[in-house]
């Protein structure tokens, strides 16, 4: 349910509410006159005279009774007709008047029904203040303000209105209240408070305090079966504990502390050897109406029995009335119990031991949990079961494992064998992003091998359905292992999961565990979680290691390595350890990785943080890292800082570092005085630093930009590369540049010997619809390169003119092939698209050809005789004689080559050649450049026209030729 929502329904109620109140008391009140008082104000015309008192009215009407009285003469607040404009129907108003008279302020909330429309009107210059008023166990007080006055109306249809003013109601309720049964469930309150704000800064709110809560949540028997001893009433030995709902337009309703629809209860149940915990309030809805939902887990043992009994989320649910024949509250006559949302069991009977439990998941779905220890073998059991909903079919997952005892199955050398199991899934996959979260945090153990898992049953359940999400059609096989060593001191688990049908992927989850010198209480502790992924249809290689929780003698160690192969449209390769360079713009799918980090902070105040990264792309080589000191006692101590981030390419030979140290002086949280340096160097030849210094003193501070460049470019320049030429000639004339590719569908319907099939296979003969495909990965094709093999060269430009297959052919006529180049050996890139630029870009490397111009070869015979036979044998077909032309028509016999020219695609009369393209001012159509046809297909085919142009950021449109103008 949304906040939003939700309110939604309970103003609906509230109208509906009031609609029904106003009738009521209109056809009960007579029609009087204009409010004298009122003339020469806004309320002239629209406030109607004083009624005597407040009648009978449904539960609203008798709600406000209760907080206000009768509204009579004694009471600040009365009862007055409302006609809202001239022609309106006849409302009723709730007005308070300055105790000085109506020229010193008046406030009035007039309701007209048929919407109902709320009007909020105060009179210009008004300062109102109701001080307590007190009826029965009620008290009500206001203040409002309104300089400039207010005038503001609200009702379906409406557009909202800010509020012209201040305004402060508060009512109050003192006493015990409460909803439920006498021996329970239930739940009271001691008072409850209602305020509404509303001022020009901030929406108008109302909020409904409930103070001093205690509930009585289990039943009677249930809570005997416990030990409990009846419905003993939940509390908080620390002090009263209260709550507070919040509705306004811009939140919706919710609670206040939070801004959600459930609310934590610091409750306990007191009671021997009952442990209970997340015990919540809650808004929701069943569609009839607004509800209040209580709830808790509670883990209890039973009394004389070895056995303990887990109970997650079951409580009472409480409707809340807004009906004109009942009083607004809360029902008890509705009240129902809530369900448990999990129900587990914990059995310790030597030498058998264990527990399971079954709960309800998010997705209105089912999960289980069963983990048994026999003594000989301990085995454990989750599965996650969701039916059918819609067009989605029923889904399981299944997790399987067991664990031999002590010291597992010798296997030699040290290793032992010390579980296996297995995942099964179906209508399942593999969210990456979910896995990787969880190996970045250190809990992949939550599906390998969970240790205590009955205890740990909703963290586990929770990361297995968001790991292996529904997916129709996808079905997961995964085998596990876990390996030790030295005693459990190193520990190996690792998981094959298998995702089919094709395309097929398979993911790798591991965790690698080292305590020193005793596994259960280790001193050093060092765990790297791993996941790695391989899918060969994109194609791509990845592994991510993660070292969260690890730590050597109480220093935390952390950190994350990354390594990614990628191919298809998206070509990358990342080697990190530790993240990247600050500037480096991560390529799509790449995590954000944690700095490798060691915190040394023996604590009280003092610490040491180091952190550093490693990372090599096609591009560039960067690392860098940090060193942080704190010594602080009391806000007072020192703090400095040495940084470094490094980026070197290799050729040509250059170099960025920036280095950034500091040291500052604090006291009582704030600098008494500091010294720092921001400085970059790059370089070599000529050499240019940069950065910033400064100093401060108290009040007094300096700072130092600098920018200084000295040396000359080398005197040898850098060897220039060779011509490409060569290279291309011998690329283009190996026989893997051609190749024949064959048509995804037949357009003949020739049928191959198997000696055909032989020879197309070698390449010896050609299919009559193949397409010639020629290509290199030398240079790329289309766009002009100012380097070759990481050396310069003269820019040049090269494309493929013309084929000749059989006739010659135009490459402009001709589709390109894309090919995958690394952008740092042809161009030339600044520091910053070294960082962003992507590993492999692709450019055109060559064109596809079709073979209609080829010739053919002479023809000859071939046995395509066939026999016709029907099993069983059909009857004989008697035929009429047909009246037509069919004894004088004659049937010609066709060779097979006589039958291939008949199905191949004739030569066409008239040809339509593609028209040439462009570019042109984007003002008046002036032609720039005529003809800017290219042989490659991809974006940088048009950065490379715009290079051929006298301003590159001119602004131009590329269009076909006839579009230009004359």
């Amino acid at each position: 349910m949304d906040p939003q929502e939700l309110l939604r329904q309970v103003a609906d109620q509230l109208r509906a509410l009031t609609q029904d109140a106003v009738e009521n008391l209109i056809h009960q009140l007579p029609e009087l006159g204009d409010e004298p008082s009122a003339t020469g104000t806004v309320l002239a015309g629209r406030l109607l005279a004083v009624h005597d008192r407040l009648p009978a009215g449904n539960s609203l009407v008798e709600l406000v009774r209760e907080m206000l009285g009768d509204l009579d003469a004694n009471s600040p607040v009365r009862l007055h007709g409302w006609r809202r404009a001239a022609g309106a129907p006849l409302g009723v108003a709730l007005v308070l008047t300055d105790p000085s008279g109506a020229a010193a302020g008046r406030a009035v909330l007039g309701v007209t029904p048929g919407g109902p429309v709320f009007d909020v009107v105060v009179t210009s210059g008004s300062a109102l203040t109701m001080p307590p008023v007190v009826t029965g166990p009620w008290s009500a007080q206001a203040t409002i303000v309104a300089p400039t006055g207010w005038d503001a109306a609200f009702g379906p249809g409406l557009p909202p209105t800010p509020p012209g003013g201040t305004a402060t109601i508060r009512l109050q309720r003192t006493g015990r209240l409460a909803a439920g049964m006498t021996d329970g469930p239930g739940i009271s309150v001691n008072g409850i408070g209602l305020t509404v704000t509303a001022d020009p800064a901030t929406p108008p709110a109302v909020e409904i305090e409930l103070r001093e809560i205690t509930a009585a949540i289990l039943p009677t028997a249930l809570a005997k079966l416990l030990g409990v001893g009846g419905a003993d009433p939940m509390a908080d030995g620390s002090g009263p504990v209260s709550v507070t709902v919040r509705a306004d337009r811009a939140g919706g309703l919710r609670f206040a502390g939070n801004g959600a629809l459930r609310a934590a209860l610091p409750l306990r149940l007191n009671a021997p050897g009952v442990r209970t915990g997340d015990i919540g309030l809650e808004l929701t809805s069943d569609g009839d109406g607004p509800r209040l939902a209580l709830s808790m887990s509670v883990t209890a043992g039973l009394p004389g029995l070895p056995l303990r009994v887990f109970l997650e989320r079951a409580g009472i649910d409480l409707p809340v009335v807004l009906s004109p024949a009942t009083p607004p509250g809360i029902d008890p006559r509705r009240l129902r119990e809530l369900f448990p949302d999990g129900i587990g069991t914990e059995l310790n009977l030597p030498p058998v031991s264990g527990g399971g439990l079954v709960r309800r998941t998010p997705d209105q779905g089912y999960a289980g949990l069963i983990s048994i220890d026999l003594g000989v073998l301990q085995l454990q059991a989750i599965a996650l079961f969701r039916p059918p909903a819609g067009s989605t079919p029923t889904s399981f997952l299944v997790l399987l494992a067991a664990r031999f005892p002590d010291p597992g199955i010798e296997l030699g050398l040290g290793f032992a064998l010390d579980a296996v199991g297995g995942l099964v899934g179906v209508n399942r996959h593999v969210d990456v992003t979910e896995l990787q979260q969880l190996v970045c945090d250190g809990n992949a153990d939550r599906v390998l091998f969970p240790d205590h898992a009955a205890e740990r049953a909703g963290e586990i359940i929770g990361s297995m359905g968001a790991v292996f999400p529904v997916a129709p059609g996808r079905l997961l096989v995964g085998p596990m292992v876990r390996i030790t060593w030295g005693g459990r001191m190193v520990s190996l688990s690792g998981a094959l999961i298998l995702e089919l049908p094709a395309p097929v992927r398979a993911v790798l989850v591991g965790r690698l565990l080292v305590g020193l010198p005793d596994p259960v209480l280790p001193l050093i502790r060092l765990q790297a979680s791993v996941l790695g992924r391989i899918d060969p249809a994109v194609p791509v290689v990845e592994l991510l290691v993660s070292l969260a929780g690890s730590w050597i003698v109480g220093l935390a160690v952390r950190g994350e390595m990354y390594l990614l192969v990628r191919g298809g449209r998206q070509p990358e390769f990342v080697l990190s350890a530790g993240g990247f360079h600050p500037r480096y713009t991560r390529p799509t799918g790449v995590p954000a990785l944690r700095r490798l980090q060691v915190d040394l902070a023996p604590g009280g105040g003092f610490g040491l943080r180091m952190e550093a990264y490693f990372a090599v792309t096609s591009n560039a080589v960067m690392f860098g890292g940090q060193v942080q000191l704190d010594a602080m006692i009391a806000g007072c101590g020192v703090q400095g800082w040495l940084g470094l981030d490094a980026l070197f390419v290799l050729d040509p030979f250059a170099f960025a570092v920036q280095v950034r140290a500091g040291v500052a002086v604090r006291a009582f949280g704030r600098r008494l005085a500091s010294v720092g340096l921001d400085f970059t160097l790059e370089g070599p030849a000529p050499w240019h630093a940069f950065g910033t210094g400064s100093i401060s003193v108290l009040f007094w501070d300096v700072a130092l930009d600098f920018d200084v460049r000295w040396g000359s470019p080398p005197a040898v320049a850098q060897p220039s590369g060779r011509d490409p030429l060569g290279p291309l000639r011998a690329a283009i004339g190996q026989a893997r540049a051609w190749a024949v590719q064959r048509p995804t569908a037949e357009r003949t319907a020739l049928v191959f010997t198997p000696a055909a099939i032989e020879k197309l296979a070698k390449g010896e003969i050609v299919h009559p619809d193949a397409t010639l495909r020629v290509s290199q990965e030398v240079v790329p094709l289309g766009v002009p390169i100012s380097r070759f093999e990481h050396r310069p060269v003269p820019v040049q430009h090269w494309t493929i003119k013309e084929v000749t297959l059989g006739v010659p052919r135009a490459a402009t006529d001709l589709s390109s092939v894309p090919e995958r180049f690394v952008p740092g050996e042809f161009f030339d890139l600044t520091e910053d698209q070294q960082l962003s630029t992507p590993a492999f870009v692709s450019y055109a490397g060559g064109v596809r050809v079709g073979t209609d111009a080829t010739r053919l070869g002479a023809g000859h015979q071939v046995d395509d005789g066939y026999e016709t036979g029907y099993e069983p044998p059909l009857p004989t077909r008697q035929f009429s004689h047909w009246p037509g032309h069919f004894r004088h028509e004659a049937v010609y016999g066709l060779s097979a080559a006589e039958r291939l020219e008949r199905w191949r695609t004739p030569e066409a009369a008239v040809r339509v050649r593609p028209s040439t393209l462009s570019v042109v001012a984007a003002d008046n159509l002036k032609p720039l450049l005529d003809d800017v046809s290219l042989v490659n297909a991809t974006a940088n085919a048009w950065e490379a026209v715009r290079e051929r142009l006298g301003d590159p950021h001119a602004p131009v449109e590329l269009v076909e030729s006839w579009e230009r103008r004359a």
